[in-house]
């Protein structure tokens, strides 16, 4: 089995779970921390990463956070793979003929499959099955002081 980076892993559940716990405005990363079990330091990198891509919109100040910076059934998991990840391809500097003619390019196939298959599953799709499978959503009760 091909073993997945854990930034490509981390960086799905921050947009997910934006994308879930955002009803009331942004969702800050302590409680995306918390809620995923990702290391906040680790966290507040990738989401950075997702803001430069455009994944993400940050705001600042005591009600900031995350948001999505479009519409969840138009962010497609391959948009946030290519974010974080940016090389697909195996580089193809082994020496045997075997490598090189067959083995590498059958990897690369295989890896260029998935990534189409995360180009049709969108961030709405995962909070669909999020929602049928009773993941718990957490969004913190926001207290206005406006008078």
């Amino acid at each position: 089995m091909l073993k997945i980076q854990k930034k490509i892993i981390y960086a799905i559940e921050a947009v997910v779970d934006i994308a879930l716990n955002s009803g009331n405005g942004p969702v800050q990363n302590e409680e995306i921390a918390k809620r995923q079990g990702i290391p906040k330091r680790y966290l507040e990198q990738t989401l950075q990463v997702l803001v430069k891509k455009k994944i993400l919109v940050g705001s600042r100040g005591p009600k900031g956070g995350y948001s999505l910076a479009k519409e969840r059934r138009k962010v497609m998991i391959a948009d946030i793979i290519k974010s974080v990840f940016n090389d697909k391809k195996i580089s193809n500097n082994f020496s045997s003929d075997l490598s090189q003619k067959i083995i590498i390019p059958l990897i690369n196939e295989v890896t260029e499959n998935c990534y189409k298959k995360f180009m049709d599953i969108s961030v709405e799709e995962i909070c669909k099955i999020a929602n049928e499978k009773k993941i718990q959503k957490n969004i913190p009760k926001r207290v206005d002081f406006d008078i």
